[in-house]
């Protein structure tokens, strides 16, 4: 110990003889240990253990499957759960709940609340308790005993000001009241944005349907069950329910996921390819480190021989050298947490994807102690790499040639080090710097991909009816009519409508349709399209063209006869060659429950997500098919936020209890469609800048060292006569090489790394020939500039001072 104490006390004096080498090490170090702190943080909250809940592993989410059509993940039917929680052999139990937006009235502001139905058992399939009151009674998801409902901290919090008295209160949601019979703890966030559970009344009609696939089902695991286990008995159960219900299970399987797996699918790619991405910073850090102590070392053979020659032993040299390597990178992290506070901070204010809401876990992101243990570990580990090879290196004395030449001699060996790990930051650059522009390419061709709609000066909110209050479809069409003519009316308002899901909004709904004329297909094999219910002016305010026939009009209405608008792809995938004008289709239904509704109108193709294809896809006029819940949209003359706040007011003349939420702009809801790929794409790209400023440096200082070591070389080459254009490329030539080297590695590299970004390209292959020559291209240019440089400091050597240079 008291040997390890003289080597820092040491260690700290040989530091602060070389402040300026001291603070730049310091420095470097401390940005790539603190970006690496802060991303870590993201890793922990979002993928290690985003979700609270005791025996994690035990938990799955269970979707139904139908390998035929490529649907990997969907919600199940009523019945079909309910025969696998009857049939099953390794679950404890399983639950179910389902979206449910909500209305919540009688406070001074009504307001949209995200709340999700939920089987009774729930909660305790999780195995999470209310923090205050108590869960769901196992009878409270039967039919009339469903009036009560927990709150979650946030909620509870922010409408009732954290009221300790909440429970046993009573709150109107939807037109109805519900008791309030607990709260949740602070940071539950499952299902991701729920503010609100209550029970989902199971009525003998629910019981029985195997149509509406609209549920998403959690269980949790028997005691030493493993998942094949549990898949082998689900998928065994889905086969018996397939020879059993034919006509509605014909193709349907079941797939089980661990519950955090499912949870985090839609943004773990990206997040892994952060956590790369400053591990890469990471190691170009490490390297430039290594070759300031390179630098640093060759001043000091002089001192290593002399310790050698007193009796230190080679390990004891190395010691020494390691431990001021770990010093340095101890401040640098500590440093580096103050990177992360900051790094944690912009990440939380960027909230991509409004992932504050929906990326359970995120409430749970910042510098704790798990990432203070990442900092102090990563530091040891960083003081470790950057030192171990120059101390090694270093502690290879040769007294009587050191001592001889006074230190001042460089050996081969580390001139071929400091080559190497300038080629390792090159090829790392390289690497990081084709998956940022592949990315970014991605978000580019997103945003020129054409949506089949205008976008601009068009304003949307969204508002749900009440059923408790606005029982009849006469009085929910009344009401959207009236509304529809107030906001036409208001000035600077060119247009207006209603549609139940906005293009690019995140939501839509498919059902099974027939068409006339073509046989019916088998079960397992139905035609399936995407749905949309508008008013009549909706194609004019969206700037959808009609291609044939006619949009909907005011006599498209209850009692006419019934009419549907189909899109492109759906008029030449089901009428190839003929006018579908006048053709009939109807849902897959009794034919008394789903008349024939003649196709009046064909219209452009409209993307509802611009990474998937064009689907088939359907129109129906509000009238003939009402629904509560709709999205106002209205096209304005000028800046659309500008009308806002009166298409509000006129909601609340007609309904002052009437919440209207997700107000926004349609380019807000475009770019919103796009934030994950914007958001890796900007973070990759900031960290990829930072790894080519670290290599160009690195080339920089290793091409300098280069020219003061070779003074007297190219002194005498000018003093016989070489031109400065010479000293000039043998420079040049020499990083160059190295660059060239570091550059074809890095190609190799690319090639393998890209192909684990494929899940977040889109119109973009990994090996994109455009993108790997022009980041290939502008690396190379860099380097010059770092190489030439130098070289040119080189051609001002005076041959007469540089043959007197020691």
């Amino acid at each position: 110990m008291n040997g390890f104490l003289k080597d820092i006390r040491y260690g700290i004096r040989s530091l602060l003889r070389r402040p300026t080498l001291t603070i730049i090490a310091i420095i470097t170090l401390a940005i790539g240990i603190g970006a690496n702190s802060a991303i870590f943080s993201i890793v922990s909250g979002l993928l290690i253990k985003p979700l609270p809940f005791p025996e994690l592993d035990r938990i799955v989410a269970i979707w139904e499957t139908q390998p035929s059509r490529g649907v990997v993940r969907n919600e199940a039917s009523m019945a079909n759960y309910l025969d696998w929680r009857a049939q099953n052999q390794t679950f404890d139990q399983m639950g179910l709940y389902r979206w449910w937006s909500t209305n919540l009235t009688g406070l001074e502001t009504p307001e949209r609340i995200q709340g999700f139905l939920v089987t009774g058992n729930f909660l305790d399939v999780l195995g999470v308790k209310p923090s205050l009151g108590r869960g769901f009674a196992a009878d409270e998801d039967q039919p009339g005993k469903d009036a009560v409902a927990i709150l979650t901290h946030g909620l509870w919090q922010r409408r009732f000001g954290g009221d300790p008295g909440i429970v046993n209160k009573q709150i109107t949601l939807n037109g109805v009241s519900r008791t309030v019979i607990g709260v949740m703890p602070q940071g539950f966030n499952y299902p991701a944005g729920a503010e609100v559970l209550a029970p989902l009344p199971i009525t003998p009609e629910l019981a029985r349907s195997r149509q509406s696939h609209s549920y998403y089902v959690v269980g949790r695991l028997k005691p030493d069950i493993s998942l094949d286990r549990a898949q082998a008995d689900l998928s065994t159960i889905a086969s018996r329910l397939e020879k059993e219900y034919a006509e509605s299970n014909t193709g349907w399987g079941i797939v089980v996921y661990p519950i955090v797996e499912d949870a985090v699918r839609l943004y773990k790619t990206a997040v892994l390819a952060l956590m790369a991405a400053v591990g890469f910073v990471l190691l170009i850090v490490c390297a430039n480190v290594a070759n300031l102590m390179l630098a640093r070392a060759a001043g000091r053979q002089k001192e290593m021989a002399l310790r050698a020659a007193l009796g230190a032993g080679r390990w004891r040299l190395v010691r020494q050298l390691l431990t001021e390597s770990v010093m340095l990178a101890l401040v640098g992290g500590a440093l580096g947490v103050l990177i992360a506070y900051w790094g944690v901070d912009l990440l939380r204010t960027l909230n991509p994807g409004k992932a504050a809401q929906f990326a359970p876990g995120w409430d749970r992101i910042g510098v704790n102690p798990a990432v203070l243990g990442f900092n102090l570990g990563l530091s040891v580990f960083s003081g470790l790499l950057f030192g171990l090879v120059p101390a090694w290196q270093i502690s290879k004395t040769h007294l009587n040639e050191t001592l001889k030449e006074g230190g001042r001699q460089t050996s081969s060996g580390s001139h071929r080090l400091r080559g190497l790990l300038v080629i390792s930051e090159v090829a790392l650059s390289l690497m990081l710097l084709i998956s940022a522009g592949l990315l970014m390419r991605t978000f580019l061709v997103l945003l020129k991909t054409e949506p089949g709609f205008n976008p601009n000066n068009v304003m949307t909110m969204r508002l749900a009816l009440p059923a408790a209050k606005y029982k009849e479809d006469t009085q929910r069409s009344a009401f959207y009519q009236e509304l529809m003519r107030r906001v036409q009316s208001l000035p600077g308002v060119e247009s207006a409508a209603a549609v139940n899901y906005l293009p690019l909004g995140g939501s839509n709904s498919s059902d099974s349709f027939l068409v006339e004329g073509i046989p019916d297909p088998p079960p397992g094999q139905e035609f399936l399209g995407r749905y949309r219910n508008c008013t009549p002016d909706y194609f004019r305010t969206m700037g959808i063209r009609v291609l044939k026939g006619r949009a909907f009009t005011d006599q498209d209405k209850p009692g006419a006869p019934p009419v549907i608008i189909v899109n492109e792809t759906m008029a030449q995938k089901y009428w190839t060659g003929a006018d579908p004008i006048g053709k009939r289709v109807r849902f897959n239904a009794p034919l008394g429950e789903a008349p024939w509704m003649q196709v009046v109108g064909v219209v452009q193709d409209v993307k509802h997500d611009l990474q998937t294809p064009v689907t088939t896809d359907y129109y129906l006029p509000h009238a003939q098919d009402v629904l509560s819940s709709m999205v106002l949209v209205a096209r304005t003359k000028g800046d659309p936020l500008s009308v806002a706040a009166d298409m509000r007011q006129q909601v609340w003349a007609l309904d002052k209890d009437q919440p209207v939420y997700d107000v926004r702009t349609m380019e807000e809801v475009r770019a919103f469609s796009v934030s994950l790929y914007s958001f890796s794409a900007g973070s990759l790209g900031i960290f990829a800048v930072i790894a080519l400023l670290l290599a160009a440096i690195g080339i920089y200082g290793v091409m300098s060292y280069a020219v003061m070591q070779r003074t007297q070389e190219i002194g005498i080459r000018m003093a016989l006569g070489a031109r400065a254009v010479d000293v000039l490329k043998l420079v040049v030539k020499n990083g160059m090489s190295l660059a060239l080297i570091g550059v074809v590695t890095g190609l190799a590299g690319a090639f393998a790394l890209t192909r684990l970004l494929q899940s977040l390209l889109f119109g973009v292959t990994p090996t994109d020939a455009l993108t790997f020559g022009v980041v290939t291209l502008g690396l190379l240019l860099v380097a010059l500039l770092a190489c030439y440089i130098p070289a040119r400091r080189a051609t001002k050597v005076d041959p007469l001072v540089a043959l007197r240079y020691e």
